[in-house]
Parts: structure tokens; sequence; C-alpha cells
């Protein structure tokens, strides 16, 4: 089979997503591609286990996360449908990766650094994008958490899931299903339960955003941008 795949079939031109049912076929080809199911709540990949992997996410979100010595849990990065994951630990301490919801993905073998000589160029270029973009997001949730107020932290974290699970350069859903419980979102915001809590109703009251039974609605796009101080550039560039 041709070993190419154009920047189009895997979206590059918007983002770090992919675009449309033809990229998982043509993935799902390339030597060694393992397709892979996790029930939710089951670990992908464990802290300290020696682990190299790509995971293509074709249904289905997934937290890495820290857990430190006293239990408690910081959640440092999500992954969504449609997005490259990269897991690579090689026996060194990071992070558990833990299925939100049923993940289905496809897996290519890593090192990340051995892709090229195994990939078509357009695939080690999508692996290396997602890498950057993944350092970019942690950044941001790195500059959350240390600067942002807990309302505009909860609207920058909320606007960003919108934009990639919407997996649009230029525009907002109106709405989007989000799996997480308010316990990821405290534990990826920095908060506690009780402080989530309050605030999802301060967007509420405020009429600019809504969280409810895994649906986030966005009501007021504009209002929530201008509370959260949002840049989608660092996803969108």
């Amino acid at each position: 089979m041709e070993m190419s795949l154009s920047k189009q079939a895997l979206g590059l031109a918007s983002g770090l997503t992919l675009a449309d049912a033809s990229w998982e076929r043509a993935i799902s080809v390339l030597p060694g591609a393992v397709r892979r199911t996790y029930p939710a709540n089951t670990t992908i990949a464990g802290e300290y286990h020696a682990k190299s992997s790509i995971l293509i996410m074709t249904a289905g979100w997934a937290a890495f996360a820290k857990t430190l010595p006293n239990g408690s849990r910081l959640i440092v990065d999500f992954a969504l449908p449609r997005e490259i994951a990269v897991i690579e630990f090689a026996g060194k301490a990071g992070e558990t990766i833990t299925a939100l919801s049923d993940v289905t993905a496809i897996e290519l073998a890593g090192p990340v650094h051995t892709s090229f000589s195994r990939y078509p160029p357009s695939i080690c270029e999508a692996i290396l994008r997602a890498e950057a973009g993944r350092y970019s997001r942690v950044a941001e949730h790195l500059a959350g958490i240390g600067r942002r107020g807990a309302v505009e932290r909860t609207a920058h974290f909320l606007l960003e899931l919108a934009c990639r699970s919407h997996r649009s350069a230029t525009t907002y859903p109106d709405r989007f299903e989000c799996p997480l419980t308010q316990a990821d979102l405290a534990d990826a915001l920095g908060l506690s339960a009780v402080h989530v809590s309050r605030v999802l109703k301060t967007l509420r009251e405020t009429a600019l955003a809504s969280f409810r039974y895994g649906v986030v609605e966005l009501h007021d796009h504009a209002g929530l941008i201008k509370t959260a101080g949002f840049d989608r550039s660092y996803i969108s560039s």
C-alpha cells in the first residue's frame, strides 16, 4: 500500500486533531498498528512503568495525571477523540494515564525518535505537532493554576475543551459533551470539589456557561472569552 498521508487527510491545517474517517483507515494499516480498547476507569499506562507508544484516539477521553505521596492527584492534561497522545515513560517517573470514558485507539510503537524511520513524513509531523501542542497546553494550565483566579481559570479551561472537542480553528460550539466529573475538574484546576461547585454556579448565574449531566453549554462566547482572557492561538496554531 502507498505509505503516504496528506496533511489534509490528517487535518494538520486545522490544528492538532485528525480531520475525518479516512485518517483512521490509513493509520490502521501502518506497520505495527494495533487497535486498543480501554473501558472507563481503567489504567492505560502507570507511573514508572516502561512504556513508549503513540495513541491515536478514535473515541473517548483520557487523563494524564500525577499522584502525589499524600494520595492527592493533579491532572496535567487530557486526551480527546481524534487527537494523538504520546506515552513515553521509559521506566522513569511519569504520569498515570486513565480512561475517563470508554476509549478506543490505534496504537503505534514508540519511542517517538524512532518513528521517523518507520512512518510517512506526514505522520511524523503530526506526532511532533501533538507533542508541541501538549507542551503549550501544560504551560497554560500551569499559568492558570499559578496566576488566574478560580473563575477565570475555570472559564479558560472550559474554552480550551470546547476548542479541542469542536475541532475548529476559528469557531466555538454552543455545547459539547464532556465526561469529566466534578472531582476530575477539581484535580485539573487545582481546586477543591466544593470550590469547583461554587465556580460553576457563578458561571451559570452570570449566564456565561453551565455544566450539567455531562454536557457543557457556552451561553455567552464573548463574555466567557473576556472573563478568561482566552487566546486560542496555543491550540489553533
